[in-house]
């Protein structure tokens, strides 16, 4: 017989001597533009950086054109295809949280909730484009009309001068097409439309410890081999002290190739270059779509964890608590 919380080798998972050290986080920008941003975080297990990638991809709320209503369409291209080039047109989603979503109705549902009657659900935009000259008329995102009540909500560089438009269908003399397009809040879990991410990566920079003494047997032209194994060209032969050093403005090139280190062994040096991934550390670099900022994406992301980790907890709570009369008289716990 053990405890309900015996981790099963006898010792109480209660027992402080189990338990991991509280981890303290660390994020440091190194560069950050309207398009991306790159950043580190340190001192968090690869499971959190994980979690922190895959909700800006598929977690963070932005909207897109969810529904379209075709009016009229005589161009080359079907009702469906220009349905689908439109859902793939970026909105700006700085507002995003004012709208509420499907799945967040059915969220209010379960909890007993009433939906306001005046909450924001979706916006309509619409587009009428007529041809009637020679040349081919290119119909893009500055041709759509974008609900006035709602100005900020509009297709990415929406008649910005000197910035090139969303091509949707381009019209010959006498071609024409009119639609109306519904706006709508989602996640890019229910579709590639509602992902803020162009790209959302991270790799693990790599810690290299060079043993120079033990390479001091080799010749001159056996280490210039060793710097010329490496395929990203990390490492450089100092002239002066004719030892191997690494190229720190090129270590982030690094892809775990290990090619030097094969050439070291071949060299009868094993060991005397060892590369491996630093530990819990973390570079990040997050391309937008533009329908948020990239820094926006990734404070959402955070944001969409907490909420997560807070529901987690109060189930768990709710679990705990309601099993803590289901065992019997001889301490066996009960079995569902």
């Amino acid at each position: 017989r053990r405890p309900a919380c015996d981790d099963g080798d006898g010792d109480t998972m209660a027992d402080e001597g189990k338990r991991q050290p509280k981890r303290e986080p660390k994020v440091n920008v190194i560069s950050s533009n309207v398009e991306s941003v790159v950043f580190e975080l340190r001192d968090t297990h690869l499971s959190v950086a994980n979690a922190l990638r895959r909700v800006m991809l598929s977690e963070v709320p932005t909207l897109a054109i969810d529904l379209v209503y075709v009016d009229y369409n005589n161009t080359v291209l079907n009702d469906e295809f220009i349905s689908h080039r439109l859902g793939l047109i970026p909105i700006v989603s700085k507002e995003a949280a004012a709208f509420t979503s499907w799945y967040e109705e059915e969220e209010m549902e379960r909890e007993g909730q009433e939906l306001d009657d005046d909450a924001l659900t979706e916006v309509e935009f619409t587009l009428s484009v007529f041809c009637n000259e020679d040349e081919t008329r290119d119909v893009t995102s500055n041709d759509i009309q974008i609900d006035r009540r709602h100005p900020n909500i509009t297709p990415i560089n929406y008649n910005v001068a000197d910035s090139k438009p969303i091509v949707i269908v381009k019209l010959k003399k006498g071609q024409a097409i009119k639609l109306r397009a519904t706006v709508r809040k989602g996640i890019g879990k229910d579709h590639a439309k509602w992902n803020p991410c162009a790209t959302a990566v991270f790799r693990i920079p790599p810690q290299v410890q060079i043993n120079n003494q033990e390479l001091s047997r080799l010749t001159l032209e056996q280490k210039q081999q060793l710097v010329d194994a490496c395929p990203t060209k990390v490492f450089t032969l100092n002239p002066d002290s004719k030892e191997i050093e690494v190229e720190k403005s090129q270590l982030h090139k690094y892809t775990y190739d290990d090619e030097i280190v094969r050439k070291a062994e071949s060299f009868d040096a094993a060991g005397a270059i060892v590369i491996r991934e630093k530990p819990e550390h973390f570079v990040f670099t997050v391309e937008t779509t533009g329908a948020l900022a990239p820094l926006e994406i990734v404070v959402n992301a955070l944001r969409v964890l907490k909420t997560k980790m807070a529901k987690l907890s109060r189930e768990t709570d709710k679990i705990l608590n309601a099993n803590e009369t289901a065992y019997n008289d001889q301490g066996y716990q009960m079995q569902y």
